[in-house]
This record gives structure tokens, sequence and C-alpha cells, in this order.
């Protein structure tokens, strides 16, 4: 197996299945790559059971093959590169490996490709289309409020919803939940609600470039396709939480301020909370937000205020700042609208501009102390 790549193309198409390869596993093949060379196109595949990832690469190729290569050692050698011309040489009698560019030369040994584990086969039975960016911002916009917690797999992916001509995603983990809605031109041909693991799609988002994804699902597993890569993920067999339940429908008491400003202060603020619980506390007139925090541990206290509207007298509630600032960041309009009913009561948070019915956010309260 021969072929010639220039290093920096080569090492983009790594970083891309990278973020596949486990660290460690209990499979040590898991820990290489899957190389294909057919013709001038070398296929790049990473895997961990779960999920699989397969870029493609125009390359220069003189002999064909395939073997599996140690992940980290070729990585860490093409980062390490100049912008140069990369020459491989494959035995794959032996897997002997060797690379050669125009001042050094680097030997290592891979693995039987037979030994390598095959991208599982796939029949989907529902199919969609998404342009790239819209499927970039998705992925931005929800999948920091995923849940960590392996105790509750549903919360730990993205829910895909069909709604007639209407895709939703939400994401919670149980203190803040995101719901973004998208308009179709077209009903969508997705039969069944879907959990998509968050970590296929913070890969996916690392991967697509321009133009449309298509996106196949299966009983157990979707496929995504761009170009001629394709990432192919299991879906996590468990029911989502009725997540409409919990967003309150009672929220008359509406304070709108700049975004920006909101953060900043409570960035500096949250310098004096506690390390623990993060809490912050709004008191809330009809112009100003007054954001204070205490450290009783350690004596610390800061306090600041900034400019709003309310359209309610006056509101005390708490939050926890980390909470806050994850969501603030997550959205781009100039101003945010925050709907309160009571202190205990989820707020719900959502830009002001054009955008505003298509993103909704929601983040619980912390009970004040005393």
């Amino acid at each position: 197996m021969k072929f010639t790549a220039n290093s920096i193309e080569l090492q983009r198409t790594l970083n891309k299945v990278g973020g596949v390869v486990p660290s460690k596993s209990t499979m040590p093949i898991l820990e290489n790559i899957l190389c294909e060379l057919s013709g001038n196109l070398l296929t790049v595949t990473a895997t961990d059971m779960a999920l699989s990832l397969t870029v493609s690469l125009q390359v220069r190729g003189t002999e064909d093959g395939k073997v599996a290569i140690p992940a980290k050692r070729l990585m860490d050698t093409m980062k390490s590169l100049p912008d140069t011309s990369t020459a491989f040489a494959i035995d794959t009698t032996t897997n002997k490996i060797k690379i050669t560019t125009e001042n050094g030369e680097y030997g290592l040994t891979g693995e039987a490709a037979r030994d390598f584990p095959p991208v599982p086969p796939f029949k989907g039975t529902s199919e969609l289309s998404l342009e790239s960016n819209m499927l970039r911002g998705l992925i931005h916009k929800t999948t920091f409020a995923v849940s960590t917690d392996e105790l509750r797999p549903a919360m730990m992916g993205v829910l895909f919803q069909a709604k007639e001509s209407e895709l939703r995603a939400v994401s919670t983990d149980g203190h803040r939940l995101v719901r973004l809605t998208y308009a179709q031109k077209k009903p969508l041909a997705m039969k069944k609600d879907v959990v998509i693991p968050a970590k296929a799609l913070l890969v996916l988002g690392k991967s697509i470039d321009e133009g449309d994804i298509t996106i196949s699902i299966s009983d157990t597993h979707v496929r995504f396709s761009f170009g001629q890569s394709f990432l192919v993920s299991r879906l996590i067999d468990e029911s989502y939480p009725n997540y409409e339940t919990v967003i309150p429908a009672e929220n008359d008491k509406q304070m709108t301020v700049k975004r920006d400003d909101m953060i900043s202060s409570i960035r500096r603020v949250a310098l004096y909370a506690s390390a623990t619980t993060h809490q912050i506390r709004f008191d809330i007139t009809k112009s100003v937000l007054q954001i204070t925090a205490q450290d009783i541990d350690f004596g610390g206290e800061a306090k600041e205020t900034i400019p709003c509207t309310f359209t309610s007298d006056v509101l005390e509630i708490g939050f926890n700042s980390a909470y806050l600032i994850d969501i603030l960041s997550h959205l781009e309009s100039e101003q945010v609208q925050f709907r309160f009913s009571t202190p205990t009561r989820a707020g719900i948070v959502s830009p002001v501009g054009s955008d505003s019915g298509s993103i909704l956010m929601l983040v619980m309260p912390v009970r004040l102390s005393t």
C-alpha cells in the first residue's frame, strides 16, 4: 500500500476522526484508525463500537491496500510536521509502516485491517436533509445542556422530533433545558422520535463542511452522510422525559436586559459566590436588576446593578451562575427576555429578535439562603 499526501490535509482529516478514538480501551484495536486506499481515494475510519466515522481524502495513490495504524502516534506525527509532502509505504503482510518526508523518515507498526471492527450495516427507514450551518448551530446550542449522568442515559443525548413540517431538537440535564424549533418547507419523513448521543453530535460538528447533510435513521442507528464521508452512531434506546410538562405556561413576569451586560456582570459577581453552590441572587425592580453573591465560608460578597425592563413590581430569585452563563453564551441576540412566575418555578430565557420563536431555554432556580 503506497500513497503520497499533503501533511496539512492529512492532519485535518485525522483531526476529524480523532474524536472517536478511545484513549484507553479493553479492545486495543480501537486505538487504531483504519486506512483504506483505492486509486487516489484514501478513506480513514475510527470507531469506539458505538460510533464510527469515515472521512475521505484525495491523495496520490500508487498501490491499493488497507491497514490499521496507531491513531495517537500518527496524529502526533502529522501535527508536528510542516506543510510538506508525506509518502507512506506500508507492507500489509507485516503491517510495517514507513513515512517519508523531505527531511525525515519515520517507522511504526500497525495492525491487520481484518482485525478492525467493521462499520455496522445500515438500512434507514426514514431520512431528512439539513443544511450544514443549521445542523452546526443546532449542535452548538443543544449539546451544552446534555446530562453527563450515566444513570439517566436518555438525557445524555439530544432528542430529535418531527412535528408535521417542523423539526425540534431538545436537550436537558434536569437543571436547564433547550428546545430548538426549525420550520421545514415540506413534511418530514421521520417516523419516530430519536435520541442521538451527544458525543456523536459533537464529533459531527467538527467534521462537516459546507453543504447539505443527509440524516438516515434505522431502528437502532443514525447515519449522517456528507460528501464522501459518513458518521454512524447507535441511538440511545431509552424513552426521553416528557419535557413539555416542565415548561411553565404561566410565566407572566417579563424582564428584558442586554445580554452582554448581564453575562459580564454575572461573571464578576460569581467570583464571590460559594464554590460549592455557585449561587447568585437577582433582586429585580421595574428598571434595575441587582445581582449579588455571598460566600459565607470565606467572607466574600459582591453586588452589581444593570438596567432592565421588568413588567412586574419586584422579584427575588436565585440561580446557579454557571448555568446562566452557559445559557446566555449560547444565545446570539443583543437583548434577552426572562419570563418568571415565582421564585421556585423555572425561568424561561429567549432571545429578543426575529428568531425569538425558534429557541427556548429554561433554567431551574435555586433556593435562596437566608
